[in-house]
């Protein structure tokens, strides 16, 4: 029990000590605290939930598969996996790319884009083979189709071309936010699908 409730006590402690942030701010609800309408940010926060949704299967799938000997390749695979998505769940729920790095700690939202676009490119080399190999590989093909996509859109070049009057902003907004769910929809899927097949398999060897 201590090992459960000790780092949620410690963390509203802080909350309560700390004097630079109102602490309703921290533990409200925004919408409330703002006065904004109950379905502001729907997208987004389907799209974290997904995402969340995924690093959960993910990291209990490499911890279930422990104990079933599974090879240390494919548990790393799945762990990995569940770590890159939960360090994007929390750059989407927090924007650190676009406001935590860039005004807190003076680092442009290029650098930042560019670390996790090489994160996910170490993590695709390390496990390629093993990518390869999987059933649901289109999944994971559209997800990143979809994020480049996403990605684009929000690129300065087509912001210009909104100024201009040449793409209205609410398309560019629709379309950039629409290729992201999108990208998070195939990502769950493809995890969700390849941690089940892998549980199955573990099982399967547990039992012969």
């Amino acid at each position: 029990m201590m090992t459960i409730y000790l780092p949620t006590f410690i963390i509203l402690l802080l909350v309560r000590q700390q004097n630079r942030v109102p602490i309703y701010h921290l533990i409200g609800d925004p919408a409330k605290i703002a006065d904004w309408p109950f379905y502001l940010g729907m997208i987004t926060r389907l799209g974290i939930l997904l995402w969340c949704a995924t690093a959960a299967i993910c990291l209990f799938t490499a911890l279930y598969l422990k104990p079933l000997n599974p090879s240390l390749k494919h548990q790393q695979f799945i762990l990995y996996s569940g770590i890159i998505t939960t360090v994007l769940m929390l750059d989407d729920s927090f924007q650190f790319h676009e406001e935590v790095f860039p005004t807190y700690f003076g680092i442009s939202e290029k650098i930042v884009y560019l670390t996790y676009v090489s994160l996910v490119a170490l993590y695709l080399m390390k496990f390629y083979k093993i990518i390869l190999n999987t059933r649901y590989l289109v999944f994971l093909g559209l997800g990143f189709v979809c994020f480049a996509l996403s990605m684009l859109l929000d690129m300065r070049a087509i912001i210009d071309l909104v100024k201009m009057g040449l793409i209205y902003d609410r398309d560019r907004a629709l379309l950039e936010n629409g290729f992201k769910l999108f990208g998070i929809v195939s990502w769950c899927t493809y995890f969700s699908l390849t941690c089940k097949e892998q549980i199955q398999q573990g099982i399967h060897r547990f039992q012969s």
